[in-house]
């Protein structure tokens, strides 16, 4: 839970800084879904439910030809699950998951000049998985992301933006406790895809 506030008191602590260095920003609050992932072993699998998925996003123009370097935040609360046919021969219930993504990234807007914009971009950073469930320790692990979508701007000042983006790889290391008393380790990648929109509001001269 230490780490978990620290990492996203830097990347906040980021974001506010890095605003403050470019003249044009675009502020995009944004919601979606998020589909389930998961990750299978010799034995079973574990997954990572589907859920809502809430966050916001600035984009800082880097010149005048579309491109913009990419700051993003969201948050996920999931259901994280296991089968295993030994132990659980059904799909079961551990504990609910929340799931912070801080991806940096760049972007690239095409035809800039008009009010229909596509883009796509890359992106790095960390995914902090933090179970509920307090006998579960909480992850904080790398993660790199493609991202594409469209933006129409309504004004020079509001626009809609609209999104895919997968996040991968997502290293995870899944501990869980079976009912007959014994601990089963496992870990692997989890492949996360989303679709989001949100309202963009554009500042700067």
């Amino acid at each position: 839970m230490k780490n978990l506030k620290i990492n996203f008191i830097l990347a906040i602590t980021f974001m506010f800084v890095a605003s403050s260095a470019f003249a044009q920003l675009e502020i995009t609050p944004q919601a979606g879904y998020q589909i389930g992932s998961k990750y299978s072993y010799n034995g079973g699998y574990i997954k990572l439910a589907g859920s809502e998925q809430f966050g916001v996003t600035l984009d800082f123009d880097i010149n005048d030809n579309g491109a913009q370097v990419e700051v993003m935040y969201a948050y996920q609360n999931a259901e994280l699950r296991v089968q295993d046919y030994i132990f659980y021969p059904f799909e079961t219930f551990i504990t609910d998951v929340v799931t912070h993504h801080v991806q940096f990234g760049f972007i690239q807007n095409f035809n800039y000049d008009e009010k229909l914009r596509p883009y796509a971009g890359l992106s790095g950073g960390f995914t902090i998985f933090d179970p509920v469930d307090s006998f579960y320790a909480s992850r904080t692990k790398f993660a790199f992301g493609v991202t594409g979508g469209v933006k129409y701007f309504f004004t020079d000042r509001i626009g809609i933006r609209m999104q895919a983006q997968l996040l991968m790889p997502i290293e995870w290391g899944g501990v869980y406790y079976t009912g007959g008393g014994g601990v089963i380790t496992t870990g692997g990648t989890l492949v996360q895809l989303n679709f989001t929109g949100g309202l963009i509001f554009r500042l700067g001269e």
